[in-house]
């Protein structure tokens, strides 16, 4: 018989990540459908209950938002990096023991579960858009774009749940910080308001923060010119190699440091 080619190390490390990714999958939603519904149920009825606080005050959004879709859309996305920075961050400690596998690396870890993460809560845009499509007749100014915010608030989420899961090798107490900081990080962030309508003083403050920045394009490429948005592409990329770049250089630190404790 004729004996197999060896694979690629890439190869090998693409199989690696799908067999973690599969398991990722199952840990998180397990083999019932309740996980998957309550994941979309969380930022709908987020989105429905701030609607319905609009509605009920006679309020509305500049040029006719809609408003559902608005806080929806802003959610979502914020939700993702949220997600990903938090349980990337936690994908080191939790799974140790699949480091005796030599196959198995840090980043490997984080590859898995984050991709999971983004995938999923894209699915949830993907529905979002759908809906308003099909409701209102809200088509994306552009798609494209609203692709790469998303893209982008996944490699900042990434990038940091690399440096939080590195941190968390050497102070323990850094877990018990991520899950605050993420939730600090939401009223900076701009997912339910223009920075347009922020006082100039606050809106300076507001624009060091990368968030905001996708935040703003993400809206523009939902709702175009209805809107007056404010950010850089070029910031935001500078925040997201930087992360990425700490974040490996923090794994590879770490683990030496898992191996002596193993």
């Amino acid at each position: 018989m004729p004996r197999r080619a060896p694979s690629s190390p890439l190869a090998a490390q693409i199989r690696v990540i799908s067999a973690l990714f599969m398991r990722e999958l199952l840990t998180r939603f397990g083999r019932s459908r309740v996980g998957y519904i309550w994941l979309i149920g969380e930022p709908l009825m987020l989105a429905l209950m701030i609607s319905a606080l609009h509605w009920a005050s006679g309020s509305h959004l500049p040029n006719d938002l809609p408003t559902f879709l608005f806080y929806g859309m802003g959610y979502v996305p914020f939700l993702m990096f949220r997600s990903i920075a938090s349980r990337g961050a936690a994908a080191v400690t939790s799974n140790i023991s699949l480091l005796f596998h030599r196959s198995i690396t840090l980043l490997d870890l984080m590859i898995a579960r984050n991709i999971m993460e983004t995938l999923v809560c894209m699915t949830l845009v993907a529905l979002f858009v759908l809906g308003g499509m099909l409701t209102i007749g809200e088509i994306p100014h552009h798609p494209g774009q609203l692709i790469l915010g998303l893209v982008l608030s996944a490699l900042l989420g990434h990038g940091l749940a690399m440096l939080l899961g590195s941190l968390q090798v050497f102070v323990e107490f850094t877990e018990r910080l991520v899950h605050p900081f993420t939730y600090i990080l939401m009223p900076i962030s701009a997912p339910f308001y223009m920075v347009e309508t922020m006082p100039p003083n606050v809106r300076e403050m507001l624009l060091w923060n990368p968030l905001v920045h996708i935040n703003e394009m993400n809206r523009w490429s939902m709702f175009g010119d209805r809107i007056v948005p404010h950010y850089d592409l070029g910031y935001v990329m500078i925040w997201v190699l930087g992360l990425n770049l700490l974040g490996m250089a923090g794994l590879r630190a770490a683990r030496p440091r898992l191996s002596m404790s193993d």
